[in-house]
């Protein structure tokens, strides 16, 4: 390689200042008619800097005489993705005493869960464009559908998964002042062929694909009577208990995994009028200082102030506490002491399968039970007995302008006993049942 240095020296830029060690650099080789990519190391006394390659090879370069480019800083070391970000809202936002807290005021608007999703999702796409000798920053829609084909030739992910891949590509560009390539009618079309192929492969392949279905309000009735006839002895009867309240309080609190599992214990209160849920961790909440508040009156479903004591009785006799009230009440809701660490959303999907399982409550032919199953069953129920589409949203979360609702509402569903029991309370007729019943008094 160093014997055709000679032979592809070109009138290249004028050296830029800062070509610091540790910077990525792509060099021309006319010869190759090819860019090579490579990182900067130290300049000598000589002028002469230092090229390590990618693909192994090395050498000394007088950089006033190559062909070459620095690479945005967004393809720099790992660590550069913050770092990009900011250095461009500095420019911005100019010589300021607010300008590093305007920086991290930018930079605290994504949660840490969501920028360490999108960091590996934007790498791997950069990865392939470097492959295929694409630009990444700013990237063309044409690389990304050939990222789509490339996603779809590996097969590790499903076409139905493939938003946030696209959403890490846009949210990149646009942070760095391009538009985002990965949108429009060209990736939709893309996303559909690769779905409608992997359907194809599938069905070619004899694989049998079902449908996560919603919880049926029998399954959680029989679940509820099971939790409240245990009397735990050992480890694998208390978290059967836990598993069977989990299910009956995700239920009736239309609650998503990660919600439930971050619950703590003093979330949760128990008077004799009603039950209160503070729903602690919540998706798209993370920049909200107040948490919303739940409340289910104590008469409105039958047994789940007894289920929901039963449970916190064993878990504090697990831990050695008395019971406790108000701001005395510590801990994980949850979490048992022989589990390490802190309690996963995944982990929700294990108790559900647990209570379902031991009791035999199987999924209808060709669909499955997971965790989302309660947050989907409580929907259904709820607007199968009459439920109110706003009340619906609320209790579950949603926007009342978001069509998403309607994803988990199955319309065709007769209502019966079990769904009465846990969201017979959110319609106006409980209310009026209630002031009918003795020793009530009556609305004027």
């Amino acid at each position: 390689m160093a014997d055709e240095v000679d032979g592809r020296r070109a009138a290249g830029q004028a050296p830029q200042a800062g070509l610091a060690s540790g910077l990525k650099v792509k060099v021309y080789w006319p010869q190759d008619d090819a860019w090579y990519t490579g990182t900067v190391g130290d300049t000598g006394s000589d002028g002469l800097t230092h090229i390590a390659y990618e693909d192994g090879d090395k050498e000394d370069l007088d950089m006033s005489k190559e062909r070459y480019e620095v690479l945005p800083a967004a393809v720099q070391e790992v660590t550069s993705w913050d770092a990009a970000l900011q250095e461009r809202w500095r420019g911005e936002l100019g010589d300021s005493s607010l300008t590093e807290l305007a920086v991290q005021m930018q930079g605290a608007a994504l949660g840490g869960k969501t920028v360490g999703n999108y960091r590996p999702k934007a790498r791997a796409f950069m990865a392939f464009c470097e492959a295929e000798g694409r630009q990444w920053l700013p990237a063309t829609g044409a690389a990304v559908r050939l990222y789509i084909a490339h996603m779809l030739d590996k097969g590790t992910v499903q076409a139905s998964n493939m938003q946030p891949y696209l959403s890490a590509i846009n949210n990149y560009h646009e942070d760095m002042g391009f538009p985002g390539p990965a949108r429009g009618r060209a990736i939709s079309r893309a996303v559909k062929g690769m779905a409608r192929l992997q359907v194809q492969a599938a069905e070619a392949a004899g694989e049998e694909q079902t449908v996560r279905t919603w919880l049926p309000a029998r399954h959680v009735s029989a679940v509820h009577a099971h939790g409240l006839g245990l009397e735990p002895v050992g480890r694998a009867a208390t978290e059967l208990l836990r598993a069977c309240t989990y299910v009956v309080f995700a239920f009736v609190t239309f609650g998503r995994p990660e919600t439930g599992v971050s619950m703590r214990r003093e979330h949760i209160s128990i008077t004799d009028e009603d039950i209160s849920v503070v729903l602690h961790k919540e998706k798209g909440r993370g920049h909200v200082r107040l948490r919303r508040r739940l409340t289910i009156p104590a008469a409105g479903v039958a047994g789940l102030v007894q289920l929901l004591q039963h449970w916190q009785q064993v878990r504090d006799a697990c831990w050695g506490h008395r019971p406790v009230t108000g701001s005395e009440v510590q801990g994980s809701y949850w979490r048992l002491p022989w589990e390490q660490g802190k309690l996963q959303s995944a982990q929700a999907n294990g108790w559900v399968q647990l209570a379902l399982g031991k009791l035999g409550c199987v999924p209808p032919e060709g669909g499955h039970f997971s965790s989302h199953s309660t947050r989907k069953g409580a929907c259904t129920c709820a607007r199968a007995v009459g439920a109110a589409l706003e009340k619906c949203c609320f209790l579950g979360g949603w926007s009342q302008l978001s069509s998403a609702i309607h994803s988990y509402i199955d319309p065709a569903v007769v209502p019966d006993e079990h769904m009465e029991k846990y969201f017979g309370w959110t319609t106006p007729r409980w209310r009026q049942q209630q002031q009918r019943q003795p020793g009530t008094e009556q609305c004027a």
